[in-house]
């Protein structure tokens, strides 16, 4: 086997390759069979890496723990913590926010992006919106929750609910997580809905962690990567949310929200909605 660069620290790295991926790529053909194993692990499941420890990604490809850390070093790393680092830097990178392309087209890519998102929902089994809309019927109280733009879609949630059901309240991570206090009044009974897009809020998967370790059953919505959330939630739905430009689509989920919101609707019945109304007309909340 041809040897392989001296491990280089994490801003060296930076500086002198293009990124962990196409770092792992450039070795493939110098790695023995065991490494090549464990290098299109990190390639194919990039998105895991920053959420597996080196032990587990070794129990996934049934190898031992120190394979990994000298398969780091083998490929111009101090160790998987290094490497971890760099492909979490790597991701970073590659999902945050984008400057905006050319102006050319830019509307009509846009809704061809967004026709994909929402047609790719239709793939979803009916039978997995409805186990998501009884466990929200069923629920003593709903929590919704999200961080930055996912908090947006927690809200929305919490009002299209609170229409059929007493109980919903909506709260952002970032809060909770500055005042875990409140999470003493989630217990078993109730369930939590999770909203998390990447880049993941780290506030978001300690919360809904807390919560789950508290019995509250968890019901998460999220994008197509690999949300660190999807090992602990009792049930997931994943979606496109693709963009054309610089942010990534909401519609898909806020399409999922209405669909869940209106299955629990009918599972629910009309009696709250009903007193609903009549307060809202007692209170002149619409002009008709």
């Amino acid at each position: 086997m041809s040897s392989l660069p001296p491990p280089l620290s994490l801003t060296a790295f930076l500086q002198a390759a293009p990124g962990a991926l196409e770092q792992l790529r450039a070795h493939l053909e110098v790695l023995g069979s065991r490494d090549q194993l464990i290098a299109r692990f990190f390639i194919d499941c990039a998105e895991e890496v920053p959420f597996l420890s080196a032990g587990e990604i070794a129990d996934r490809l049934q190898v031992s723990g120190a394979a990994i850390t000298r398969f780091s070093q083998r490929v111009g790393f101090e160790g998987y913590p290094h490497l971890q680092r760099v492909i979490r830097q790597d991701m970073r990178a590659t999902l945050g926010i984008k400057q905006p392309g050319r102006r050319d087209a830019v509307v009509a890519r846009f809704w061809a992006s967004e026709s994909a998102n929402l047609e790719h929902l239709q793939a979803i089994p009916e039978q997995t919106l409805l186990t998501f809309a009884r466990a929200l019927v069923q629920a003593r109280q709903v929590w919704l929750i999200g961080a930055r733009s996912s908090h947006g879609l927690a809200l929305t949630a919490e009002y299209l609910l609170s229409s059929f059901r007493p109980r919903v309240q909506a709260y952002s991570t970032e809060h909770l997580s500055n005042r875990p206090e409140q999470l003493l009044e989630m217990n078993a009974g109730d369930a939590v809905l999770v909203f998390t897009v990447r880049r993941y809020s780290r506030a978001t998967t300690q919360v809904a962690a807390a919560l789950q370790r508290r019995g509250v059953q968890v019901l998460l919505l999220t994008d197509g990567g690999a949300a660190p959330l999807g090992k602990i939630a009792d049930h997931s739905i994943r979606v496109s949310t693709q963009g054309s430009e610089a942010l990534a689509s909401l519609a898909p989920l806020l399409s999922l929200v209405s669909l869940i919101a209106s299955l629990a609707a009918r599972e629910l019945g009309g009696e709250h909605l009903e007193e609903a109304e009549k307060l809202k007309a007692a209170f002149a909340v619409y002009e008709y």
